[in-house]
């Protein structure tokens, strides 16, 4: 067996490049499809069904793709799982049937999984502890622009036409290429991870209920935005500029926000944040197709950087109350939960709109938010103990691998706990 190579602060442009290059060809196709889809005679209902597959695969892909991976070896799983998100994009192109379309999409979900966790293995085994804070910083940057860039580049491209799916299909190939130029040595995956739904949610109901509300509300609307920009008569280009504003605003937001949870009561500020969600849904039962552009760009922009912070916050509230030994286990059932909620969201909120027009899906995040707000604000009650807590990471919704590597760092504050007798999942 050969040597392994010296590894450089470059070694791990390969992954983040192929990462770059699948997240610019997903930015592309979610941001179109709900579009493709009403062009081509489908309802909101549709919409929802389709996007809820693709929830369902990404889920059972966090779950069991492990075990496909550790069978065949990282680079074949990841040529195999990318090349099979190329052909079925395209297969799409054929009009299938809305069955055969929520089969396509519920693969796809899986192989995003699959791919998502070789890349985090990879980085991995590749990047010394000293540098993993940085790594991962860069990580979510590379995968938030190129998402971001993706949706950017589906200004001119038709919904209903071909070019979109050979363009997302070709992203998806190209993927491929610096992975090809990989070594990382033997699989550095570990076993599949323990399903404890339940334990996350007695370690900390709050940040459990935070990662669903994540799902429930900021993933879902990735699907439901196009069809509020149709809806009020927006042309592609100022929809497609509009979900952008969203992505750039969730990268953008989680870094302060995050500065300030390490120096704030996180459930207190969880509480406000929900308030604050919940009147930035108002804001847009109020505003009309004659609202200037800049206010929409602000409204979607705060939109998304609030409604997606809450599972980062949510994870580092969870894991202030957990051991190290428990932080992968739980951390992943966190992602999990996230993963369910952006399941079943779509479906939900799909209804609403199919029946109610797209404006009910604020009403929808308005009643969750307040409800989560409820529920912060009794947890704000139980008697706090004195400690340590985790600083805060912006955590990608990639995959369960990334929690194998991420840093943790302990900083000297008060750990915020939802029960005064959780002594067993709390911090000494």
């Amino acid at each position: 067996m050969s040597e392994r190579p010296a590894l450089s602060p470059w070694s791990i442009a390969s992954p983040l490049a192929g990462g770059a290059l699948h997240a610019a060809g997903s930015g592309l196709f979610h941001t179109l499809l709900p579009l493709r889809l009403i062009e081509n005679g489908y309802g909101a209902d549709a919409v929802g069904l389709v996007v809820m597959a693709e929830g369902a695969g990404f889920l059972i892909g966090c779950i069991g793709s492990v075990r496909l991976i550790r069978s065949v070896g990282e680079v074949r799983a990841y040529a195999a799982l990318s090349a099979s998100s190329s052909v079925l994009v395209l297969a799409l192109g054929a009009g299938p049937e809305l069955a055969v379309m929520m089969a396509i999409q519920a693969v796809v979900g899986f192989a995003n999984a699959g791919q998502s966790v070789v890349i985090e293995s990879w980085l991995n085994a590749m990047v010394p502890n000293e540098g993993r804070g940085r790594a991962l910083t860069l990580y979510v940057l590379v995968l938030g622009l190129f998402y971001g860039l993706g949706q950017l580049l589906a200004r001119d491209i038709a919904p209903a036409g071909n070019a979109m799916l050979m363009i997302t299909a070709a992203f998806y190939a190209l993927a491929l290429v610096p992975v090809t130029a990989i070594w990382v040595g033997e699989p550095q995956l570990h076993a599949p991870l323990g399903i404890d739904l339940l334990g996350a949610f007695r370690t900390s109901p709050l940040g459990a209920l935070a990662c669903l509300l994540t799902g429930l509300v900021s993933s879902t609307f990735s699907s439901i935005g196009p069809l509020y920009g149709l809806e009020l008569g927006f042309s592609q280009d100022r929809i497609v500029i509009l979900m952008a504003a969203v992505a750039l605003g969730a990268l953008f937001l989680q870094f302060p926000l995050g500065y300030l949870s390490d120096r704030l009561d996180r459930r207190g500020m969880m509480l406000w944040l929900a308030l604050i969600l919940a009147g930035v849904c108002g804001m847009f039962l109020l505003v009309d197709s004659n609202t200037p552009l800049w206010a929409f760009l602000i409204l979607f922009s705060v939109f998304g950087g609030i409604s997606e912070i809450f599972y980062p916050l949510g994870v580092a509230h969870a894991n202030d109350r957990a051991s190290s030994s428990q932080f992968v286990t739980l951390s992943s059932n966190l992602l999990l939960i996230w993963a369910f909620g952006g399941t079943i969201g779509p479906a939900i909120a799909a209804t609403g709109v199919e029946h109610l027009g797209a404006h009910s899906f604020f009403w929808y995040g308005i009643g969750l938010s307040l409800t989560f707000a409820s529920f912060a604000l009794w947890r704000q009650f139980r008697q706090p103990i004195v400690g340590t807590r985790d600083e805060f990471v912006t955590y990608p919704q990639t995959s369960p691998a990334v929690y194998e590597w991420v840093p943790r760092k302990e900083i000297g504050s008060p750990a915020e706990t939802d029960t005064p007798e959780s002594s067993e999942t709390s911090k000494p």
